[in-house]
């Protein structure tokens, strides 16, 4: 990577603040890569926490110069920046012990001194947003058993891209900017069976009947793109995959097939000849770049599956076809940048921090 060359510039501006500063705390890529496309489409002013990634940002700004996304890389600049900071953005609202000690102390700081935080969904299906369940067995950890109900959220403030006042999916700006790539002719695999509303029958069902597909169909040329959670050891995927067809090649810079720059799903989707996929937010990416799709049903996805507008199911590997449905998931909406802002610029009061109070008790405990 080339130096950065920083210029040092005269101002005469204080500490008072003149527009309204946000801070995006993504937990994961996926959150990152999120907040990266608002903080670029959006006229507020913007930082993005990046202590993990900050490859990723150092590559983003190589690329874009003239980019207007700043970010954050340690605690230190946390702390410095934190005063001029008016809302905190997450994209999951309810409590997670097991997160680095940075993010639960950041969250923390800002319900103590009342800075607002505002929930936006990273999810297609996500709890606390749009989705709960019947467990009675319940462990949010768990990839096996269920929540019960919509875990509460701790933001402020809950927005959604979806419905009537939805401020659109982010991810629809990248259908005007996508790159020319010649590649093999392939056929996509998505899954997400780490989650908890796929049986262990179900997880053994979705393997058996794609690799039956595949092995009828030996001169098809087909990537998989797992969850990250599948390739986890204590994971049933991550031993189904072992007994994969030779023609199913697992992608990531370290597993069986990458091509430069496409970093995972949502890059490949673009470019795929039509997919196999569980219910999951790749199937938004899918509709965005209007590709058809065969997507596995079960009896714990089949409400989920049943909102989505014009789809093709399977259950079995015969049904599994080149020729599934266009994708419609009738949940769909541009990105607006404009409304985003004015949502997001809305005042929020709070009349104490007992939020605070609870979550440093908590992980006081």
């Amino acid at each position: 990577m080339n130096e950065q060359v920083i210029n040092g510039i005269y101002t005469a501006e204080s500490h008072e603040k003149s527009r309204v500063r946000l801070l995006y705390l993504p937990i994961n890529q996926s959150h990152f890569e999120l907040a990266l496309i608002i903080t670029e489409e959006s006229k507020l002013q913007s930082y993005i926490f990046a202590e993990n990634y900050q490859l990723i940002a150092k590559d983003y700004i190589e690329k874009n110069p003239n980019t207007k996304v700043k970010f954050i890389f340690d605690k230190v600049s946390i702390a410095g920046l934190l005063p001029s900071i008016d809302k905190l953005i997450v994209f999951v609202g309810y409590v997670i012990p097991s997160l680095p000690k940075i993010f639960n102390e950041i969250l923390s700081t800002c319900l103590k001194v009342r800075i607002p935080v505002i929930e936006i969904p990273h999810g297609m299906f996500q709890t606390g947003i749009n989705i709960s369940d019947d467990s009675k067995l319940i462990s949010i950890q768990s990839q096996f058993l269920g929540i019960g109900s919509a875990l509460p959220s701790i933001s402020d403030r809950k927005l959604v891209w979806f419905g009537n006042c939805g401020f659109g999916y982010p991810r629809t700006v990248k259908r005007h900017a996508l790159n020319e790539r010649h590649l093999p002719k392939f056929t996509l695999i998505t899954s997400n069976t780490n989650w908890y509303l796929y049986s262990h029958s179900d997880k053994r069902r979705f393997y058996t009947e794609v690799f039956q597909y595949a092995k009828k169909n030996p001169h098809e040329f087909f990537i998989w793109c797992p969850h990250p959670a599948e390739l986890s050891s204590e994971g049933f995927s991550a031993g189904a995959l072992k007994y994969r067809p030779e023609n199913i090649f697992i992608y990531g810079r370290n597993n069986d097939i990458y091509f430069h720059d496409l970093d995972g799903a949502n890059d490949l989707i673009p470019h795929c000849d039509y997919a196999i996929s569980t219910i999951s937010t790749c199937l938004l990416d899918y509709e965005i770049f209007d590709k058809r799709v065969n997507i596995f049903t079960c009896i714990g996805t089949q409400k989920l599956m049943n909102i989505l507008s014009q789809k093709s199911i399977f259950n079995s590997h015969k049904e599994i076809t080149p020729n599934a449905s266009y994708l419609r998931t009738g949940l769909l909406k541009d990105f607006n940048s404009e409304h985003y802002d004015n949502l997001i610029s809305e005042e929020i009061h709070i009349e104490n921090n007992f939020k605070y109070q609870f979550i440093t008790s908590f992980f006081s405990c």
